[in-house]
């Protein structure tokens, strides 16, 4: 290396030492919102020729939710013999509730062998319907089957 990285980036180790404040208040504001964080460590390199061994995998991780619900009156095997061009994400309420809000949903068939997956991502493009189930009226949200995709699940 033509010019070592302790003269060009002198304050490296300190500023990264500094950078965990700001790791810690980012990590809070994300437990508040209601995601379970994980704070990665971090190692200091011994020296600038090891400092490869040392990069970090980022500051912070979050879980993310993903509901698992079930349709047990449907046993899709394929999208297409799925009965209708759009299906039942969750009931209004709990989605407008959740703290934080899931990434996604599973929507699993009666055998328990496929899924359409619904990325919350495409929330503005659900519909809100009123459908009774079980003897009374309730609000579901409802996605467009064109905008989940389908998966197979792993034989059981």
């Amino acid at each position: 290396m033509s010019q070592d990285l302790d003269t060009i980036d002198p304050t490296f180790v300190e500023d990264l030492r500094a950078s965990h404040s700001a790791v810690q208040v980012a990590a809070e504001w994300l437990r508040s919102s209601g995601y379970p964080v994980i704070v990665r460590p971090t190692f200091v390199r011994p020296t600038v020729e090891e400092r490869r061994q040392y990069s970090d995998g980022g500051d912070l991780e979050i879980l993310q939710r993903v509901e698992v619900k079930q349709r047990p009156e449907i046993d899709f095997q394929d999208p297409r013999d799925f009965p209708f061009s759009s299906i039942i994400v969750d009931v209004c309420h709990a989605y407008d509730q959740a703290r934080p809000k899931p990434h996604a949903y599973m929507i699993l068939n009666a055998s328990l062998s496929a899924a359409f997956v619904v990325k919350c991502s495409t929330r503005r493009q659900w519909s809100r319907v009123t459908r009774t189930a079980r003897g009374r009226a309730r609000d579901y949200y409802e996605c467009p089957l064109n905008l989940t995709e389908f998966v197979r699940m792993p034989n059981q």
